[in-house]
This record gives structure tokens, C-alpha cells and sequence, in this order.
């Protein structure tokens, strides 16, 4: 009779333990493709609380691919499209303190379509986040963050003039590469604590405009060498240590690339640094 007993039990143990390895343990998945209308631009909206955001373009050109994974008990996921008005909204929204921080799972991928027009809005309060924004049709692109690290890379030519490139973080490590590929006619860059590299290299539109502040920390800005390029060094400049390429030579109240005055392309920069180390350095992109 005992050994009877023992075998079951262990025989109950064993399901036991295949039922706890088998199943999810409070893990949400949405995985969905939605087939975009391209006769009015795509409004793309991104509300993230926590977590790993990685966004690229989708090899499909009409297709938006969202793929999330979630802990149940910590976040609300909710990814939807709206055709009328042509709008995809995804959300992953936080329910307070999490319960149990190392099992917490909070997961967005999304693909974007190529072939659609697209102003794209993200806002993100925490995370990793890694964006790979080159080649799509991207009319405004706007990201606001609280804290964590972001990569934001333009590896492509953005298939359209972009209108507006606004980038925002409050704390943390921001680098933005190529973002001359962005094609963009106005830029604004702004960083509260942290590290901030800004790549401006790339296919810059003629006669655009950006702006890059940073209030604490370590600013790193690269120029192609290539442009007619004419900076204004603004802000509380006087509390960096500055190192700015000599490529570049000031005259009153600016400095210019050599050339400047005889160049066709023309690219405008106000760099506002604040507390901290600031480097300026001009590149050969051939």
C-alpha cells in the first residue's frame, strides 16, 4: 500500500511539474498584421509605459506587423487599427508597481509599412529602445521618453520631405544616428540628463534646421564636411568643456564649415550644451 501510495504521488508530482513548465505563468501575447490603406497617411501612435521597444521597417510595404508579449499582472496590452481614419494605436500600459520585478516580461515589436506616407508619434516613459527608421515614408516623426536608453538610427533615405524630426528624453543615454537621412526640414533634439550623440550625416535637405539642447551631461555632435554648415553655440555653453573641430571657424557670433559661402547646400545648427563636455566634430562621409 505505501509503495502504491508513493507511486501516485510521484506520478502527481510529475504532472504537476509538466503542467508549471508547460504553461505561460501570466504571459500575454498579441501578435497581428494589418493591411494599411495608402490613400491618406498612416497615423502611427506608440504608448509605451516600461519595457523593450524595438520598431523597424516591415519588408512588406502595405503591412504593419505588432508583436507584443506581456506579464498579465503588470501591464494591459491593446494594439488597434482603425480604417476609417486610418490610425494604429498600440499601448502598453502599466498597472502600477510590479509584483514581481525579475519575472516581469514587457515586449513591443513593430514593423512598419514602406510604401505608405506615415506621421509617427511615440511616447515612452522607460525602457530599452531601439528604432531603425531608414526607408520608410516618413512624414513627421515625434518621440518623447522619460528615461532609459534609446537608439534611434536612420540606416536609409526617409522616401519623403519630412516636415518635423522631434526627438525628447528627460534622462538617460540618446543616440541618434544618420539622422541626415531623416531628410527632415526642421529638427528639434532635446536632452535633459544623460549622454547625447546626434549624427547629422546622411542625405540632409538643402537649407534645413535643426536645434539640439542638452542640460547636464556629455554632448557629442557629428557634421558631415560636405555642407555649407553655420552653427550657433548658445545656452549655457560657458559651463562645457568644449572641443570643436577645426574644420570649423568662427566669425562674430557663429561658426562656419570652410566653404560655407560658396556651397549650394546649406545646413543651420543651434547647439545649446549645458553642464557637462561638449565635442563638435566634422566627418567625411566618402
Amino acid at each position: 500500500m505505501k509503495k502504491c501510495i508513493i507511486f501516485f504521488l510521484n506520478f502527481f508530482l510529475l504532472c504537476l511539474v509538466d503542467q508549471v513548465f508547460s504553461q505561460d505563468w501570466g504571459v500575454a501575447k498579441i501578435d497581428k498584421e494589418y493591411e494599411i490603406s495608402d490613400t491618406k497617411p498612416l497615423e502611427v501612435i506608440v504608448d509605451v509605459d516600461a519595457g523593450e521597444v524595438n520598431i523597424t521597417k516591415n519588408n512588406k510595404g502595405k503591412t504593419a506587423a505588432v508583436y507584443m508579449e506581456y506579464t498579465k499582472d503588470d501591464f494591459r496590452g491593446t494594439a488597434q487599427y482603425d480604417e476609417d481614419r486610418n490610425q494604429l494605436r498600440i499601448i502598453l500600459d502599466s498597472k502600477g508597481l510590479f509584483r514581481n520585478y525579475d519575472n516581469t516580461v514587457a515586449e513591443l515589436r513593430l514593423q512598419l509599412p514602406y510604401a505608405v506616407v506615415i506621421f509617427f508619434d511615440a511616447k515612452i516613459k522607460a525602457g530599452e529602445i531601439f528604432m531603425s527608421m531608414g526607408g520608410l515614408r516618413l512624414k513627421e516623426f515625434m518621440v518623447n521618453n522619460w528615461a532609459g536608453e534609446i537608439d534611434i538610427d536612420f540606416d536609409e533615405p526617409n522616401g519623403e520631405i519630412m516636415d518635423f524630426l522631434g526627438i525628447k528624453t528627460r534622462a538617460g543615454e540618446l543616440t541618434c544616428s544618420k539622422l541626415g537621412n531623416a531628410r527632415f526640414e526642421k529638427a528639434d533634439i532635446n536632452g535633459g540628463v544623460g549622454e547625447l550623440e546626434v549624427d547629422f550625416t546622411g542625405d540632409l535637405v538643402d537649407n534645413c534646421m535643426a536645434k539640439v539642447d542638452l542640460d547636464i551631461g556629455e554632448l557629442y555632435t557629428r557634421l558631415p564636411r560636405d555642407r555649407g554648415i553655420k552653427i550657433k553655440i548658445g545656452g549655457w555653453s560657458f559651463l562645457s568643456e568644449k572641443n570643436i573641430d577645426s574644420y570649423l571657424y568662427k566669425r562674430g557670433s557663429f561658426y562656419y564649415s570652410e566653404g560655407y559661402t560658396t556651397s549650394k547646400e546649406k545646413f543651420y545648427l543651434r547647439i545649446s550644451p549645458g553642464l557637462g563636455e561638449f565635442t563638435l566634430d566634422c566627418i567625411n562621409e566618402n
